[in-house]
């Protein structure tokens, strides 16, 4: 089975409007029953914003951005009137072979988590920013060994500078 999602993708999911959630694993299913065959693909996902953990059908998801421009995606992303999270939940469709609607189930006794400080989420957004900035210098200074173009390390060292600006703030 070819999965249209992978590691890291945002998407949304049918049932939780306004809500993003990050891939994190999948489970491909073949089912055996007494009148046929069926296989479909689960998904795990963690919710983007605040760490909930959501399982759902491939048919339910819809891709909001792969995972290369994820992490742009989220400095950029508008979290005013997000949903509260709603403890653990887990989304199931009705039938498996059609996927015809679904229902959520969420579990009892979960207790919210705190909500991150502004002091936390800008030092989270610090942190996203500065492993944007490794990740592209590595990614050029892997292109220039390769390839050996000037190009590349010119845009390294760039990238050394801009670090080294934001490191001094």
């Amino acid at each position: 089975m070819k999965q249209k999602f992978t590691f890291g993708d945002i998407v949304s999911v049918a049932g939780y409007e306004n809500r993003i959630f990050y891939v994190d694993a999948w489970s491909e299913i073949k089912r055996t029953e007494e009148w046929g065959v069926s296989e479909y693909v689960d998904f795990d996902l963690t919710d983007a914003i605040n760490g909930e953990f959501l399982e759902a059908f491939e048919m339910d998801l819809r891709l909001v951005c792969r995972k290369q421009f994820a992490e742009d995606y989220l400095l950029t992303y508008d979290v005013t009137n997000y949903p509260e999270p709603s403890g653990a939940a887990f989304h199931f469709t009705d039938d498996y072979s059609f996927g015809i609607g679904y229902a959520k189930k969420e579990a009892v006794g979960m207790a919210k988590g705190p909500k991150e400080t502004p002091k936390k989420e800008q030092e989270a957004t610090a942190k996203r920013e500065t492993d944007g900035l490794l990740d592209e210098y590595n990614d050029n200074m892997r292109l220039y060994a390769t390839f050996g173009d000037a190009e590349y390390k010119t845009k390294a060292d760039a990238v050394v500078a801009k670090l080294g600006r934001e490191a001094g703030e």
